[in-house]
């Protein structure tokens, strides 16, 4: 079952990539930066892994030998200010590497998206429809307005002609408000589809006065597919 808003031209089908192309896409800039990102990542992140286990450890025997807390609280010494010293020095260093780290996954972004290689969420294969549709009102409607959706439905895996019961539900908008599905008309609301045959479904509905602004939704079904479902929206200012 294919449902679709009125005039709204299909999606074109994803080209297949040669084994060239596959070639390409693993040698290309994006995906060596991206390597190099995450190589520079764990050399961070293992830096700070043996500076910490180094610390803990040099601290468990430093203890055990030296009064630490006398010779710290003196600033004026020359090793306490070494301290400090080495301290920001090795701040600088970590700070320089998580840049590095940032610049290049920005760099890496950046060429994805100029060479149009940015990874997207797959799609749905060609051919299989969602049984979740949304069809929404194009622009803003007014309280008293009458709201008109058009939809084409068709199913290119039906052998034959099939019989299809459309059955409305209210309208439901900000804090609980609804428009009763006694005010929405369907037409038709029941039809026969033939194989390859592509049919309109007009919805229309008169908002009422004191419709409240907001955002509206309604669920349209098919008893004959359950798994079929059609949101209508449309947006009252």
């Amino acid at each position: 079952m294919a449902v679709k808003k009125k005039n709204q031209p299909g999606s074109n089908q994803e080209k297949n990539r040669s084994g060239a192309n596959k070639l390409f896409d693993m040698l290309n800039p994006n995906s060596m930066l991206n390597n190099a990102q995450k190589v520079i990542s764990s050399a961070v992140n293992v830096l700070e892994e043996e500076i910490a286990a180094g610390i803990i450890a040099a601290k468990k025997i430093e203890k055990k030998v030296i009064n630490v807390e006398e010779i710290r609280d003196d600033s004026q010494n020359l090793m306490n200010r070494i301290r400090r010293d080495t301290h920001e020095a090795l701040d600088i260093f970590l700070d320089a590497l998580a840049a590095l780290s940032k610049q290049i996954g920005l760099l890496t972004e950046s060429v994805g998206k100029e060479k149009g290689t940015v990874t997207k969420p797959a799609a749905a294969a060609p051919g299989t429809p969602n049984p979740l549709q949304i069809i929404e009102h194009d622009g803003t409607v007014s309280p008293g307005q009458e709201v008109t959706l058009s939809l084409l439905l068709s199913d290119d895996s039906i052998k034959k002609p099939v019989k299809l019961d459309l059955q409305k539900s209210d309208f439901t908008g900000p804090g609980d408000k609804r428009i009763p599905s006694g005010q929405i008309r369907v037409k038709p609301v029941s039809l026969v589809l033939k194989p390859g045959e592509e049919k309109e479904i007009a919805i229309s509905v008169t908002l009422p006065k004191n419709c409240q602004a907001g955002h509206y939704n309604s669920l349209l079904t098919i008893p004959q597919m359950p798994a079929v479902k059609i949101i209508l929206c449309f947006e009252v200012k």
